[in-house]
């Protein structure tokens, strides 16, 4: 049986690291062309490009190591109940339940490795890279520009452009909404970002345009004045990036522990942080989810073909997700508890596997 065991083992082990790190490649493949465009057109320095794809990975590991654990048991033992391994095993006197211990050892193993990275590598990931980007911003306010958009991250005011090249702007629009006024419009031909990162702002001298000026007279009125050059302050944040207020997703669970008691204390709900909570400790564990539900639609599935292996998963996938997100809903509404909510798509999974297994088991 030990023979058994650790073959079973080898053999899920061997798809399983083939689909993490096709998976993590897939994904990392569409970030890796934003940051390709921040390196290149945007002028982002190479060490910030190097830090931010570090930052990146362990958010697509929380995501992609449970994707691999399905897809690896479903080609596995899709693989092996095709090839009338699992029969013969069966026919030895071997128990399906008895073959899905180890498999199972496996998912606990996994799920547990990932409660440490969902509980702190991913929310320090999540802070760093905030952090980061605060500090880019304000060296390079233009590394996050997209030409032909509007960009509202320099309130009060909209800007559209439409031209990027590094920190120089063509045909650039900028607007100010003022309540119950009309909307203030400044127009230029050109323009460049000048970084002042000791004040936390940055200075866009405008060229060859015109703008809207209050009339002394009748300041609810504007006048047009046809200027050279214009100079605009524009805040780029109101926090230090070492001073940044902590989100729910960088927190580690201490920290939503600490800040649940305070919410309670100040009479607020603290659902929807629970949630979060309830959230990632769910994501660790669903790898072991995934074993006890694919290894019984594996073997009755009797189907090698790789491509039904990966339509199985996505459609798992798919519905694990959509369970998940309907319980962070019904948490946060305080339509249900915050833990069972969350965990609504491992209860469902968990049991329709052990459901499948059991039904596979005696037939």
């Amino acid at each position: 049986m030990r023979i058994i065991r650790l073959y079973l083992i080898r053999e899920l082990l061997k798809p399983i690291g083939m689909s993490l790190v096709l998976f993590t490649f897939i994904l990392l493949v569409g970030n890796l062309v934003k940051l390709a465009d921040l390196l290149v057109n945007k002028g982002v320095s190479a060490v910030h490009i190097a830090h931010l794809f570090a930052l990146l990975v362990p958010t697509l590991l929380s995501h992609t190591v449970p994707m691999a654990v399905l897809t690896g048991t479903l080609l596995a033992f899709g693989r092996l109940s095709s090839d009338r391994e699992i029969l013969a095993m069966r026919a030895s006197g071997i128990s399906l339940l008895a073959l899905s211990l180890p498999l199972l050892t496996v998912g606990t193993i996994v799920s547990l490795g990932l409660v440490p990275i969902n509980d702190r590598v991913v929310p320090l990931s999540h802070y760093e890279t905030r952090r980061l980007l605060v500090d880019i911003g304000i060296k390079n306010p233009a590394a996050f520009l997209e030409a032909g958009t509007f960009i509202k991250e320099f309130k009060p005011y909209i800007l559209f452009v439409y031209q990027v090249n590094g920190n120089r702007l063509s045909k650039v629009r900028i607007y100010e909404p003022q309540e119950g006024r009309p909307t203030r419009t400044v127009v230029a031909e050109s323009g460049e970002f000048i970084p002042v990162p000791s004040e936390r702002r940055v200075v866009l001298k405008l060229m060859n345009g015109s703008a809207d000026e209050p009339d002394p007279r009748d300041p609810s009125k504007f006048y047009k004045l046809k200027f050279v050059t214009y100079a605009i302050n524009l805040s780029v944040g109101t926090q230090a990036s070492q001073d940044l207020v902590r989100k729910p997703k960088d927190m580690t669970l201490d920290q939503i522990r600490l800040e649940v008691a305070g919410l309670k204390a100040q009479g607020v709900d603290p659902s929807p942080l629970k949630a979060e909570a309830y959230r990632r400790i769910a994501m660790a564990f669903s790898p072991l989810v995934f074993i006890l539900i694919g290894f019984p639609l594996a073997i009755t599935n009797r189907r090698a073909q790789r491509s039904v292996g990966l339509a199985m998963s996505v459609v798992v996938f798919l519905g694990y997700y959509g369970l998940l997100i309907l319980g962070q809903g019904l948490a946060q509404r305080g339509i249900l508890t915050a833990g069972p909510a969350v965990w609504l798509g491992n209860i469902v999974l968990g049991l329709l596997g052990a459901g499948l297994l059991w039904r596979a088991s005696r037939a």
